[in-house]
């Protein structure tokens, strides 16, 4: 029974440093190409949703397998949301609003939860 607990705990650690390092990665980039191009300020809010999805996605790719995947996901999702939040908000000094934050966090938990869902039924390929 111990070592079913660490095994799922380590997966979703292992989720969570993959969303969060590749959130961190694709806001950089899509720093720099703003910067480049002068994109308008109406694409950063979806272009930033996409990317935390891509992120819990890219996470729950890596992490989850077995059984569980909605509740894997869904954790992953949640604290991979909730740390980019928090790096964000030290880098930019401060929240947006506590509204953002909690609708964040749900989109976050919910993208987790059906990534979850659909990483598990993925086939595998053994090597």
């Amino acid at each position: 029974m111990e070592g079913v607990k660490n095994d799922f705990l380590r997966s979703v650690i292992r989720g969570v440093i993959v969303a969060v390092g590749t959130s961190l990665a694709l806001v950089l980039l899509f720093a720099l190409i703003l910067n480049l191009t002068g994109l308008s300020d109406a694409v950063i809010r979806p272009v930033n949703q996409f990317i935390k999805l891509i992120s819990v996605f890219g996470g729950c790719l890596v992490a989850v397998k077995g059984d569980k995947g909605w509740l894997k996901g869904l954790i992953i999702g949640f604290v991979s949301t909730l740390l980019s939040i928090l790096i964000f908000a030290l880098l930019a000094g401060g929240f947006n609003g506590i509204v953002g934050v909690i609708v964040d966090l749900v989109f976050g938990a919910a993208m987790g939860a059906i990534s979850g869902i659909i990483c598990v039924n993925l086939p595998r390929k053994k090597f």
